[in-house]
């Protein structure tokens, strides 16, 4: 009976293989990480790489252990197992790929390689690839054995006929990405140009463990997250995922890095049950050097929600802490803005209150008597300074046309009014400024005694008092101006995009009108006699005198 027998296109799997290397960047990176790992004890690795754009050529150099030519017969086995792994040293070498790298970028690949004083060159061509019967593909011996008494262990692959573009700025991107990753401190360069390993500052550092049920999947592990101080390229987002010392298979941000303040996030999980023999032949990452899991392979189904989980818990706290600042930033911005409305409000009213107090004894009559004595009443207030007047008044604040000099009255309560309608000349006194005072030295109260002054200064502040109460609130008594931060357009206003000066010109806005309304206020509680008219002149001239001076805000 015949036998059926699967077999493989060496020549095409080769070919197939070589698709997943389809960048210089990667196909370097695959010959590089061989050299980072395999090395002699004691030895600190170093690889020098070449890449010759005229020449279209790529060289990687290393002092590893090099290769004898058994080592080699197994580095051209298609999907050979890596001989680490053969002695329970999980990690690189799993897929065999390595040697079809060259053939994803170029045409040809030579290897030199030196161990124990012998060395070994070869030479592997495309042509030679595409010519097989697919049984193999023969490799030439340029040198076999050749004595190399003196000479270091270490191997030389040259990747010539390169079709594609090259740039050295992409290889040292990709390397420095997978060298954070390494414990030790391995030497590469690129055109002479050392790869730094680059790993990030920390600014938080949060150490999470499994719970019972993922850890029967992912193993007593310990997963580090770490919050950078600035958002992180690309290239150091998320968690590294290594298979024992200096194998990274992958990196996972299960997502978070997509939101605010995930792109700080990044850190490091050794989880050596992904390459446990049980589940194959279902492989927990990729073959093509993608660093990206699978998400069918079981570890993984615990591994990510455990990442994902720990990411987005100090995610969370970031968010929380940059809250804060924010607040605090915006307090203090918003206090700054406040203290120079209040510096101008104040200037203001010092100007004001000098110019209505400071203008001598004229008074006019703003509310007209009747027209004789005992007539309408007029009001305690009738009488204000007059910056205009022509009236010479007394130290005592009475005088003008019209109005007799008090008489000193032994009885210091005052008359009661006169009865409306009565014929009792002058009714009431026509101002507190003639009641007599018996305590006092002239015997006469100074005028405008017992009437509340335009003392002291205006204060703003701000507070949240909810979206139903009005944009300020005046408080009298304090003579505080309060603007709540609560109300729709101020809230609306600080949620515009525009670096705050909407909503900044929003606060002066508010503060001013506050300001004048205020102003109006205090002088109807000095006068209260005055009219709507002069109210409505009070705030016009308010806003315009405070808006004039209100330049220097714009430097906030």
């Amino acid at each position: 009976m015949s036998s059926i027998n699967v077999v493989s296109h060496v020549g095409r799997d080769i070919v197939q293989s070589a698709q997943l290397f389809r960048t210089p960047e990667a196909a370097v990176w695959e010959y590089v990480v061989n050299s980072l790992q395999y090395v002699d004890q004691g030895v600190v690795p170093h690889v020098q790489v070449t890449v010759d754009v005229p020449g279209k050529r790529i060289t990687i150099e290393d002092n590893g252990s090099g290769m004898d030519h058994a080592g080699l017969q197994h580095f051209f086995t298609m999907h050979g197992e890596n001989q680490q792994r053969r002695t329970g040293v999980p990690g690189r070498g799993k897929f065999g790929t390595g040697k079809s790298a060259a053939f994803g970028i170029g045409r040809s690949l030579t290897v030199s390689t030196t161990k124990n004083g012998k060395r070994q060159t070869v030479e592997v061509t495309r042509k030679a690839i595409d010519e097989s019967d697919g049984t193999s593909v023969p490799v030439k011996f340029i040198e076999n054995n050749v004595d190399a008494k003196g000479d270091s262990n270490g191997t030389t692959v040259v990747i010539s006929g390169i079709s594609v573009r090259l740039a050295k700025e992409p290889i040292v991107a990709l390397i420095e990405r997978h060298l954070s990753a390494f414990q030790g401190s391995p030497v590469v360069t690129v055109n002479g140009r050392a790869c730094e390993i680059v790993r990030p500052t920390a600014s938080i550092t949060r150490v999470f463990k499994p719970t019972a049920a993922q850890a029967a999947l992912v193993g007593d592990t310990t997963l580090t997250v770490k919050a950078a101080t600035a958002p992180l390229e690309d290239i150091h987002r998320g968690v590294q995922i290594t298979i024992s010392t200096d194998n990274l298979v992958a990196v996972e941000t299960a997502g978070v890095d997509t939101k605010e303040y995930g792109k700080y996030l990044f850190g490091h999980i050794d989880c050596p049950e992904l390459d446990n023999a049980k589940y194959d032949p279902v492989a927990a990452y990729t073959n093509d050097r993608s660093m990206k899991l699978n998400p069918a392979h079981p570890v993984v189904q615990a591994l990510i929600p455990f990442i994902g989980a720990s990411l987005e818990q100090v995610r969370q706290e970031l968010v929380e802490a940059g809250r804060q600042a924010k607040a605090d930033a915006d307090r203090k911005r918003l206090k700054e803005t406040t203290d120079k409305i209040q510096e101008i409000l104040n200037a203001d009213l010092k100007d004001f209150r000098e110019r209505v107090e400071g203008l001598g004894n004229n008074v006019r009559r703003r509310t007209p008597l009747a027209g004789e004595a005992g007539g309408k009443d007029e009001h305690p207030t009738d009488r204000v300074v007059d910056t205009d007047g022509e009236e010479t008044g007394r130290h005592d604040g009475v005088g003008g046309e019209n109005i007799d000099e008090p008489t000193p009255n032994p009885d210091p309560k005052p008359r009661p009014p006169a009865t409306p309608g009565s014929n009792n000349a002058g009714g009431e006194n026509a101002s507190p400024a003639g009641t007599p005072d018996s305590e006092g030295g002239d015997k006469i109260a100074p005028a405008g005694s017992g009437h509340s002054r335009l003392r002291g200064g205006l204060t703003i502040d701000y507070d949240h008092y909810g979206a139903d109460y009005d944009r300020y609130r005046w408080a009298q008594d304090e003579r505080k101006i309060v603007i709540n931060l609560d109300h729709p357009v101020v809230k609306a206003a600080k949620d515009l995009p525009d670096d705050e000066t909407t909503y900044r010109r929003l606060i002066w806005e508010i503060a001013f009108t506050a300001y004048a309304v205020a102003l109006a206020d205090l002088q109807f509680e000095r006068d209260p006699a005055r009219d709507s008219s002069d109210a409505t002149y009070e705030i016009r001239e308010a806003l315009r005198r405070v808006w004039a001076n209100a330049g220097s805000l714009y430097a906030v």
